[in-house]
Protein backbone atom coordinates (compact mmCIF):
# COMPACT_ATOMS: atom_id res chain seq x y z
CA UNK A 1 0.00 0.00 0.00
CA UNK A 2 1.45 3.10 -1.46
CA UNK A 3 0.77 6.81 -0.04
CA UNK A 4 -1.18 8.01 -3.24
CA UNK A 5 -3.32 4.95 -3.98
CA UNK A 6 -4.18 4.71 0.17
CA UNK A 7 -7.49 5.61 0.07
CA UNK A 8 -10.08 6.70 3.11
CA UNK A 9 -13.33 7.36 4.23
CA UNK A 10 -15.03 9.15 6.62
CA UNK A 11 -18.29 8.79 8.67
CA UNK A 12 -19.59 11.55 10.45
CA UNK A 13 -22.44 11.73 13.57
CA UNK A 14 -23.74 14.07 14.92
CA UNK A 15 -23.86 17.95 14.60
CA UNK A 16 -22.50 20.55 12.64
CA UNK A 17 -19.38 21.06 14.33
CA UNK A 18 -18.74 18.05 13.78
CA UNK A 19 -19.23 17.62 10.14
CA UNK A 20 -16.68 20.78 9.88
CA UNK A 21 -14.21 18.79 12.46
CA UNK A 22 -14.49 16.16 9.72
CA UNK A 23 -13.29 18.55 7.05
CA UNK A 24 -10.18 19.10 9.06
CA UNK A 25 -9.54 15.04 9.32
CA UNK A 26 -9.90 15.09 4.87
CA UNK A 27 -7.64 18.00 4.79
CA UNK A 28 -4.57 16.40 6.59
CA UNK A 29 -5.48 13.07 4.85
CA UNK A 30 -5.68 15.01 1.55
CA UNK A 31 -2.69 16.46 2.06
CA UNK A 32 -0.23 13.07 2.76
CA UNK A 33 -1.49 12.03 -0.31
CA UNK A 34 -4.16 9.88 0.69
CA UNK A 35 -7.73 9.39 -1.93
CA UNK A 36 -11.40 9.98 -0.66
CA UNK A 37 -13.32 7.06 -1.39
CA UNK A 38 -17.28 7.48 -0.91
CA UNK A 39 -17.31 3.80 -1.02
CA UNK A 40 -16.26 2.69 2.91
CA UNK A 41 -15.64 -1.01 2.15
CA UNK A 42 -12.78 -0.25 -0.60
CA UNK A 43 -11.26 2.35 1.94
CA UNK A 44 -7.78 1.42 3.43
CA UNK A 45 -8.41 3.82 6.14
CA UNK A 46 -11.96 4.23 7.49
CA UNK A 47 -11.91 7.03 10.35
CA UNK A 48 -15.44 7.32 12.38
CA UNK A 49 -16.46 11.06 13.99
CA UNK A 50 -18.89 10.14 16.52
CA UNK A 51 -21.29 11.91 18.70
CA UNK A 52 -22.44 10.47 22.08
CA UNK A 53 -25.34 13.24 23.13
CA UNK A 54 -27.75 10.40 23.09
CA UNK A 55 -26.84 6.57 23.73
CA UNK A 56 -28.53 5.81 20.62
CA UNK A 57 -25.61 7.67 18.75
CA UNK A 58 -23.34 5.80 20.29
CA UNK A 59 -25.09 2.13 19.33
CA UNK A 60 -25.00 3.41 16.18
CA UNK A 61 -21.50 3.56 16.12
CA UNK A 62 -20.54 0.07 17.40
CA UNK A 63 -23.15 -1.25 14.66
CA UNK A 64 -20.76 0.86 11.52
CA UNK A 65 -17.65 -0.62 13.03
CA UNK A 66 -19.03 -4.10 12.83
CA UNK A 67 -20.41 -3.75 9.03
CA UNK A 68 -16.83 -2.49 8.46
CA UNK A 69 -15.22 -5.30 9.48
CA UNK A 70 -18.04 -7.63 8.39
CA UNK A 71 -17.62 -6.45 4.58
CA UNK A 72 -14.04 -6.33 4.76
CA UNK A 73 -13.78 -9.64 5.52
CA UNK A 74 -16.02 -10.88 2.80
CA UNK A 75 -13.42 -8.69 0.28
CA UNK A 76 -10.16 -10.17 2.02
CA UNK A 77 -9.31 -6.22 3.06
CA UNK A 78 -7.61 -5.67 6.43
CA UNK A 79 -8.57 -1.29 6.83
CA UNK A 80 -7.82 0.66 9.32
CA UNK A 81 -10.22 1.73 11.99
CA UNK A 82 -10.00 5.17 13.48
CA UNK A 83 -12.37 7.18 16.41
CA UNK A 84 -12.85 10.31 17.24
CA UNK A 85 -15.35 12.84 18.50
CA UNK A 86 -17.31 13.09 21.59
CA UNK A 87 -16.69 9.40 22.22
CA UNK A 88 -12.78 9.42 22.68
CA UNK A 89 -11.74 10.85 26.02
CA UNK A 90 -7.96 10.16 25.31
CA UNK A 91 -6.03 9.84 22.08
CA UNK A 92 -4.03 6.08 21.76
CA UNK A 93 -3.75 3.27 19.77
CA UNK A 94 -4.68 -0.40 20.48
CA UNK A 95 -1.86 -1.54 22.40
CA UNK A 96 -1.12 -4.55 20.02
CA UNK A 97 0.50 -1.68 18.10
CA UNK A 98 2.12 -0.14 21.18
CA UNK A 99 4.18 -3.10 22.24
CA UNK A 100 5.96 -3.76 19.02
CA UNK A 101 6.72 -0.02 18.86
CA UNK A 102 9.58 1.87 20.15
CA UNK A 103 8.64 3.71 23.04
CA UNK A 104 10.91 6.98 22.25
CA UNK A 105 8.79 6.96 18.25
CA UNK A 106 6.00 8.55 19.85
CA UNK A 107 6.77 9.40 23.24
CA UNK A 108 7.67 12.93 22.60
CA UNK A 109 5.00 13.80 20.34
CA UNK A 110 2.37 16.06 22.40
CA UNK A 111 -1.02 16.84 22.68
CA UNK A 112 -2.73 20.01 22.78
CA UNK A 113 -2.22 21.75 25.87
CA UNK A 114 0.61 19.02 26.92
CA UNK A 115 -2.13 17.10 28.23
CA UNK A 116 -0.13 13.67 27.55
CA UNK A 117 1.48 11.95 24.53
CA UNK A 118 -0.17 9.12 22.30
CA UNK A 119 1.92 6.37 24.59
CA UNK A 120 -1.73 5.43 25.65
CA UNK A 121 -3.99 2.26 24.72
CA UNK A 122 -6.21 2.38 27.42
CA UNK A 123 -9.27 4.51 26.36
CA UNK A 124 -12.73 2.98 26.85
CA UNK A 125 -13.29 2.48 23.41
CA UNK A 126 -9.95 0.31 22.66
CA UNK A 127 -11.04 -1.89 25.74
CA UNK A 128 -14.44 -2.31 24.71
CA UNK A 129 -13.36 -3.88 21.09
CA UNK A 130 -11.10 -5.48 19.12
CA UNK A 131 -12.10 -3.51 16.03
CA UNK A 132 -10.77 -0.20 16.59
CA UNK A 133 -7.13 0.31 15.82
CA UNK A 134 -6.76 4.15 17.06
CA UNK A 135 -8.31 6.54 18.73
CA UNK A 136 -7.83 10.65 18.92
CA UNK A 137 -9.44 13.21 20.51
CA UNK A 138 -10.45 15.86 17.58
CA UNK A 139 -8.19 18.22 19.14
CA UNK A 140 -4.95 15.98 18.23
CA UNK A 141 -6.17 15.72 14.62
CA UNK A 142 -2.72 17.08 13.38
CA UNK A 143 -0.88 13.59 14.66
CA UNK A 144 -3.75 11.16 12.71
CA UNK A 145 -0.57 10.83 10.23
CA UNK A 146 1.58 9.83 13.04
CA UNK A 147 0.01 7.25 14.22
CA UNK A 148 -0.72 5.61 10.67
CA UNK A 149 2.69 5.86 10.47
CA UNK A 150 3.16 3.34 13.71
CA UNK A 151 -0.07 1.25 12.59
CA UNK A 152 1.17 0.88 9.14
CA UNK A 153 4.69 0.72 9.75
CA UNK A 154 5.79 3.13 6.91
CA UNK A 155 6.47 6.91 6.63
CA UNK A 156 2.95 8.52 6.13
CA UNK A 157 2.56 11.95 5.01
CA UNK A 158 4.01 14.57 7.37
CA UNK A 159 1.94 15.82 10.37
CA UNK A 160 4.64 18.66 11.49
CA UNK A 161 3.12 21.24 9.42
CA UNK A 162 -0.40 20.31 12.21
CA UNK A 163 -0.07 20.64 15.32
CA UNK A 164 -2.52 22.76 16.30
CA UNK A 165 -6.20 21.80 15.37
CA UNK A 166 -7.77 25.18 15.13
CA UNK A 167 -5.39 25.98 12.37
CA UNK A 168 -6.03 23.22 10.44
CA UNK A 169 -8.85 24.74 7.47
CA UNK A 170 -11.94 22.74 6.32
CA UNK A 171 -11.89 21.19 2.40
CA UNK A 172 -14.17 22.37 0.16
CA UNK A 173 -17.53 20.38 0.68
CA UNK A 174 -18.99 20.84 -2.40
CA UNK A 175 -21.18 23.35 -1.63
CA UNK A 176 -20.77 27.28 -1.18
CA UNK A 177 -21.21 27.41 2.45
CA UNK A 178 -18.19 26.72 4.33
CA UNK A 179 -18.04 25.85 7.77
CA UNK A 180 -15.31 27.66 9.80
CA UNK A 181 -14.52 26.74 13.23
CA UNK A 182 -14.27 29.83 15.47
CA UNK A 183 -13.71 28.20 18.94
CA UNK A 184 -13.59 24.72 21.01
CA UNK A 185 -14.60 23.35 24.41
CA UNK A 186 -17.10 24.69 26.60
CA UNK A 187 -16.90 26.05 29.90
CA UNK A 188 -20.84 26.17 30.59
CA UNK A 189 -20.94 22.50 31.79
CA UNK A 190 -24.94 21.63 31.85
CA UNK A 191 -25.81 19.49 33.35
CA UNK A 192 -26.67 17.08 30.91
CA UNK A 193 -23.74 17.50 28.44
CA UNK A 194 -20.89 15.53 27.59
CA UNK A 195 -18.58 18.33 25.64
CA UNK A 196 -17.13 19.70 28.32
CA UNK A 197 -15.05 16.09 29.13
CA UNK A 198 -14.90 15.46 25.45
CA UNK A 199 -13.35 18.95 24.42
CA UNK A 200 -12.38 20.80 27.06
CA UNK A 201 -12.11 24.22 28.14
CA UNK A 202 -12.98 26.84 25.80
CA UNK A 203 -10.59 27.89 23.28
CA UNK A 204 -11.11 30.73 20.84
CA UNK A 205 -9.48 31.55 17.48
CA UNK A 206 -7.82 35.42 17.05
CA UNK A 207 -9.93 37.10 14.64
CA UNK A 208 -7.43 37.59 12.11
CA UNK A 209 -6.73 34.05 11.76
CA UNK A 210 -10.46 33.31 10.54
CA UNK A 211 -11.10 36.42 9.18
CA UNK A 212 -7.95 35.25 6.86
CA UNK A 213 -9.71 31.88 6.33
CA UNK A 214 -13.34 33.22 5.20
CA UNK A 215 -11.24 35.59 2.53
CA UNK A 216 -9.84 32.56 0.92
CA UNK A 217 -12.89 30.01 1.41
CA UNK A 218 -14.37 33.11 -0.38
CA UNK A 219 -11.56 33.74 -3.26
CA UNK A 220 -11.93 30.34 -3.88
CA UNK A 221 -15.43 29.24 -3.95
CA UNK A 222 -17.44 30.17 -0.77
CA UNK A 223 -20.63 33.02 -1.12
CA UNK A 224 -21.96 31.55 2.84
CA UNK A 225 -19.71 31.23 5.57
CA UNK A 226 -21.10 29.30 8.74
CA UNK A 227 -19.66 30.25 12.00
CA UNK A 228 -19.03 27.36 14.63
CA UNK A 229 -18.30 26.93 18.09
CA UNK A 230 -20.21 25.57 20.96
CA UNK A 231 -20.93 28.90 22.53
CA UNK A 232 -20.31 31.78 19.87
CA UNK A 233 -21.47 34.63 22.33
CA UNK A 234 -18.63 33.92 24.81
CA UNK A 235 -15.74 34.01 21.90
CA UNK A 236 -12.98 35.78 22.69
CA UNK A 237 -13.29 36.08 26.40
CA UNK A 238 -10.03 35.64 27.69
CA UNK A 239 -9.29 39.01 25.62
CA UNK A 240 -11.99 40.98 27.52
CA UNK A 241 -10.96 39.72 31.09
CA UNK A 242 -12.11 42.50 33.12
CA UNK A 243 -15.65 42.44 31.11
CA UNK A 244 -16.38 39.02 31.56
CA UNK A 245 -17.33 37.89 34.48
CA UNK A 246 -16.12 34.27 35.09
CA UNK A 247 -18.64 33.10 37.79
CA UNK A 248 -21.70 33.92 36.03
CA UNK A 249 -20.26 32.58 32.60
CA UNK A 250 -21.36 36.25 30.96
CA UNK A 251 -20.62 39.66 30.04
CA UNK A 252 -20.59 42.22 32.30
CA UNK A 253 -22.41 45.43 30.86
CA UNK A 254 -25.15 45.28 28.45
CA UNK A 255 -23.92 47.57 25.99
CA UNK A 256 -20.27 46.20 25.82
CA UNK A 257 -18.97 45.40 21.72
CA UNK A 258 -18.25 41.52 22.55
CA UNK A 259 -15.11 40.47 20.24
CA UNK A 260 -17.76 38.50 18.68
CA UNK A 261 -19.62 41.27 17.31
CA UNK A 262 -15.87 42.57 16.17
CA UNK A 263 -15.48 39.18 14.09
CA UNK A 264 -18.84 39.79 12.63
CA UNK A 265 -18.07 43.32 11.19
CA UNK A 266 -14.83 42.14 10.01
CA UNK A 267 -16.29 38.82 8.05
CA UNK A 268 -18.97 41.84 7.58
CA UNK A 269 -16.73 43.36 4.77
CA UNK A 270 -15.44 41.01 2.79
CA UNK A 271 -16.19 41.71 -1.15
CA UNK A 272 -18.60 38.50 -2.37
CA UNK A 273 -19.22 37.18 1.09
CA UNK A 274 -23.36 37.11 0.63
CA UNK A 275 -24.26 34.93 3.65
CA UNK A 276 -22.99 34.72 7.16
CA UNK A 277 -24.66 32.05 9.70
CA UNK A 278 -23.34 31.53 13.22
CA UNK A 279 -23.76 28.48 15.69
CA UNK A 280 -24.57 27.94 18.23
CA UNK A 281 -25.80 30.73 21.11
CA UNK A 282 -26.65 30.58 24.33
CA UNK A 283 -29.21 32.77 26.17
CA UNK A 284 -27.96 33.69 29.50
CA UNK A 285 -24.66 35.59 27.81
CA UNK A 286 -26.60 36.73 24.75
CA UNK A 287 -25.62 40.75 24.09
CA UNK A 288 -27.55 43.39 22.38
CA UNK A 289 -25.06 44.24 20.21
CA UNK A 290 -25.24 40.65 18.46
CA UNK A 291 -28.86 40.87 18.33
CA UNK A 292 -28.54 44.50 16.39
CA UNK A 293 -25.70 42.30 13.98
CA UNK A 294 -28.55 40.81 12.48
CA UNK A 295 -30.07 44.40 11.05
CA UNK A 296 -27.04 46.37 11.00
CA UNK A 297 -24.65 44.10 8.44
CA UNK A 298 -26.31 42.93 5.38
CA UNK A 299 -24.55 39.75 5.03
CA UNK A 300 -25.48 38.72 8.67
CA UNK A 301 -28.94 36.17 7.97
CA UNK A 302 -32.12 36.73 9.72
CA UNK A 303 -31.96 33.19 11.25
CA UNK A 304 -31.07 32.37 14.63
CA UNK A 305 -30.00 28.64 17.03
CA UNK A 306 -29.90 28.83 20.48
CA UNK A 307 -31.36 26.38 23.42
CA UNK A 308 -34.39 26.82 25.22
CA UNK A 309 -33.96 23.38 26.61
CA UNK A 310 -37.08 23.47 28.68
CA UNK A 311 -39.93 26.01 29.27
CA UNK A 312 -39.66 25.54 33.21
CA UNK A 313 -37.35 27.95 35.46
CA UNK A 314 -37.08 25.15 38.01
CA UNK A 315 -35.73 22.41 34.85
CA UNK A 316 -33.17 24.86 34.23
CA UNK A 317 -32.01 25.05 37.27
CA UNK A 318 -31.30 21.43 37.36
CA UNK A 319 -29.72 21.52 33.96
CA UNK A 320 -27.48 24.02 35.10
CA UNK A 321 -28.97 26.39 32.23
CA UNK A 322 -27.68 30.54 33.14
CA UNK A 323 -31.04 31.58 31.98
CA UNK A 324 -34.75 32.20 32.55
CA UNK A 325 -37.46 31.37 30.13
CA UNK A 326 -38.44 35.02 30.66
CA UNK A 327 -34.83 36.15 29.17
CA UNK A 328 -35.07 33.40 26.40
CA UNK A 329 -38.57 34.88 25.20
CA UNK A 330 -37.67 38.42 25.70
CA UNK A 331 -34.51 37.59 23.15
CA UNK A 332 -37.05 36.20 20.56
CA UNK A 333 -39.49 38.67 21.05
CA UNK A 334 -36.94 41.67 20.09
CA UNK A 335 -35.30 39.47 16.92
CA UNK A 336 -38.77 39.09 15.86
CA UNK A 337 -39.97 42.64 16.45
CA UNK A 338 -37.28 44.03 13.83
CA UNK A 339 -38.65 41.53 11.72
CA UNK A 340 -41.39 39.27 12.13
CA UNK A 341 -39.62 36.98 9.73
CA UNK A 342 -36.74 36.35 11.65
CA UNK A 343 -36.52 32.53 11.65
CA UNK A 344 -35.63 31.21 15.05
CA UNK A 345 -34.59 27.64 15.87
CA UNK A 346 -33.80 25.62 19.19
CA UNK A 347 -32.85 22.85 21.59
CA UNK A 348 -35.36 21.05 23.60
CA UNK A 349 -34.92 17.99 26.01
CA UNK A 350 -37.84 15.94 27.52
CA UNK A 351 -38.25 13.49 30.06
CA UNK A 352 -34.80 14.87 32.06
CA UNK A 353 -34.09 13.21 35.36
CA UNK A 354 -37.38 14.52 37.54
CA UNK A 355 -39.12 16.61 34.89
CA UNK A 356 -42.65 17.09 36.09
CA UNK A 357 -45.97 16.75 34.33
CA UNK A 358 -46.32 20.57 35.58
CA UNK A 359 -42.65 21.08 34.51
CA UNK A 360 -43.43 19.92 30.92
CA UNK A 361 -46.71 21.32 30.48
CA UNK A 362 -44.41 25.19 31.00
CA UNK A 363 -42.23 23.15 27.88
CA UNK A 364 -45.49 22.78 25.86
CA UNK A 365 -46.33 26.03 26.84
CA UNK A 366 -42.91 27.47 25.19
CA UNK A 367 -43.54 26.02 22.71
CA UNK A 368 -47.14 27.29 21.31
CA UNK A 369 -45.79 30.61 22.43
CA UNK A 370 -42.27 30.90 20.87
CA UNK A 371 -43.49 29.46 17.44
CA UNK A 372 -40.27 27.96 16.52
CA UNK A 373 -39.78 27.57 12.82
CA UNK A 374 -37.45 24.96 13.83
CA UNK A 375 -36.91 22.43 17.34
CA UNK A 376 -34.58 19.40 17.75
CA UNK A 377 -36.57 17.78 20.19
CA UNK A 378 -34.44 14.77 22.08
CA UNK A 379 -35.73 12.31 24.82
CA UNK A 380 -33.59 12.24 27.52
CA UNK A 381 -30.54 10.08 27.54
CA UNK A 382 -27.96 8.96 30.19
CA UNK A 383 -24.63 10.49 29.40
CA UNK A 384 -21.92 8.71 31.89
CA UNK A 385 -19.43 11.42 33.66
CA UNK A 386 -22.90 14.29 33.17
CA UNK A 387 -23.68 15.39 37.19
CA UNK A 388 -27.47 14.32 35.64
CA UNK A 389 -26.02 10.95 35.60
CA UNK A 390 -26.50 11.05 39.09
CA UNK A 391 -29.78 12.06 39.50
CA UNK A 392 -31.55 8.66 38.02
CA UNK A 393 -32.80 8.73 34.74
CA UNK A 394 -36.67 8.01 36.41
CA UNK A 395 -38.75 8.75 33.84
CA UNK A 396 -40.33 5.99 31.45
CA UNK A 397 -39.40 5.64 28.38
CA UNK A 398 -42.82 5.49 27.01
CA UNK A 399 -43.62 8.54 29.34
CA UNK A 400 -40.60 10.27 26.99
CA UNK A 401 -42.10 8.75 24.05
CA UNK A 402 -45.94 10.51 24.93
CA UNK A 403 -44.12 13.97 25.87
CA UNK A 404 -42.20 13.96 22.67
CA UNK A 405 -44.89 13.06 20.86
CA UNK A 406 -46.60 16.35 22.10
CA UNK A 407 -44.17 18.62 21.17
CA UNK A 408 -43.82 17.28 17.83
CA UNK A 409 -47.16 17.69 17.24
CA UNK A 410 -47.05 21.45 18.33
CA UNK A 411 -43.79 21.94 16.34
CA UNK A 412 -45.75 20.91 13.19
CA UNK A 413 -48.79 23.88 13.75
CA UNK A 414 -46.28 26.24 14.71
CA UNK A 415 -43.58 25.07 11.53
CA UNK A 416 -46.66 25.20 9.32
CA UNK A 417 -47.58 28.78 10.61
CA UNK A 418 -44.45 30.25 10.47
CA UNK A 419 -43.88 28.82 6.80
CA UNK A 420 -47.46 30.13 5.49
CA UNK A 421 -45.71 33.18 6.01
CA UNK A 422 -43.78 32.87 3.43
CA UNK A 423 -46.08 32.24 0.81
CA UNK A 424 -46.37 34.55 -1.73
CA UNK A 425 -43.10 36.12 -1.03
CA UNK A 426 -40.40 36.55 -3.77
CA UNK A 427 -37.19 35.11 -1.76
CA UNK A 428 -33.56 35.00 -3.08
CA UNK A 429 -32.45 30.72 -2.21
CA UNK A 430 -29.50 29.68 -2.41
CA UNK A 431 -28.96 25.96 -3.98
CA UNK A 432 -27.40 23.18 -1.80
CA UNK A 433 -28.30 20.09 -3.58
CA UNK A 434 -30.96 17.85 -5.15
CA UNK A 435 -33.75 15.96 -3.75
CA UNK A 436 -36.28 13.34 -4.86
CA UNK A 437 -36.78 12.82 -8.32
CA UNK A 438 -34.53 14.97 -9.05
CA UNK A 439 -36.08 18.52 -7.55
CA UNK A 440 -33.25 21.22 -6.35
CA UNK A 441 -33.51 22.15 -2.65
CA UNK A 442 -32.25 25.39 -1.33
CA UNK A 443 -32.49 27.72 1.63
CA UNK A 444 -33.61 31.54 1.94
CA UNK A 445 -32.19 33.58 3.90
CA UNK A 446 -34.04 32.97 7.08
CA UNK A 447 -32.74 29.78 6.38
CA UNK A 448 -36.17 28.09 5.08
CA UNK A 449 -35.59 25.01 2.56
CA UNK A 450 -37.46 25.66 -0.48
CA UNK A 451 -37.94 22.98 -3.07
CA UNK A 452 -37.76 24.12 -6.79
CA UNK A 453 -38.42 21.98 -9.94
CA UNK A 454 -36.16 20.32 -12.23
CA UNK A 455 -34.55 22.77 -14.30
CA UNK A 456 -30.72 21.27 -16.01
CA UNK A 457 -29.47 25.22 -15.80
CA UNK A 458 -29.36 24.73 -12.06
CA UNK A 459 -26.25 24.53 -9.96
CA UNK A 460 -25.38 23.83 -6.43
CA UNK A 461 -24.16 27.22 -4.67
CA UNK A 462 -25.90 29.28 -7.33
CA UNK A 463 -28.46 32.01 -5.62
CA UNK A 464 -31.50 32.32 -7.65
CA UNK A 465 -35.04 34.38 -6.84
CA UNK A 466 -38.04 32.55 -6.60
CA UNK A 467 -41.55 32.73 -5.97
CA UNK A 468 -42.67 30.71 -2.63
CA UNK A 469 -46.27 29.25 -4.11
CA UNK A 470 -47.01 26.74 -1.32
CA UNK A 471 -45.89 23.94 1.49
CA UNK A 472 -44.21 21.05 0.75
CA UNK A 473 -44.70 19.21 4.23
CA UNK A 474 -42.01 20.73 6.47
CA UNK A 475 -40.78 22.84 3.48
CA UNK A 476 -41.64 25.28 0.92
CA UNK A 477 -42.24 24.53 -2.45
CA UNK A 478 -41.07 27.66 -4.62
CA UNK A 479 -40.61 28.23 -8.92
CA UNK A 480 -38.07 30.66 -10.51
CA UNK A 481 -39.27 33.95 -10.80
CA UNK A 482 -36.39 35.25 -13.07
CA UNK A 483 -33.82 33.50 -16.06
CA UNK A 484 -31.33 31.89 -14.24
CA UNK A 485 -27.98 33.82 -14.65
Amino acid sequence: MHDHKTTFYVKTFGCQMNYADSEKIHRVLMQSGCLKTLDPAQADIVIINTCSVRQKGEDRVFGFVREIRKAAKKSGRTPVIGVTGCMTRKTGMAKRYLENTQRDQVYAISLLGGEGNFWNWDDPLLLRTDDIDFVFRIEETGHVCKMLSIILDRDFGNDEKWEEYLKISQVASGTASSNVIIQTGCDNYCSFCIVPYTRGRELSRPIAEIAEEARKSVAEWATEITLLGQNVNSYGKLTRKKLWNESALTWDKADIVTPFRELLDELGEIPGLDRIRFTSSNPHDMTADILNAHFEIPALCHYLHFALQSGSDAMLQRMNRKHTYADFKAQLDYLRSRDPLFSISTDIIVGFPGETLEEFEATARAMRECEFDFAYVARYSERNGTVASKLGDDISASEKARRWSVLNDILRDSVRNRNLLMVGRREEVMISGTGPEGIWVGRTRNFKEVHLPRNPDLRIGMIVVADITDLDGWALRGALATPVP
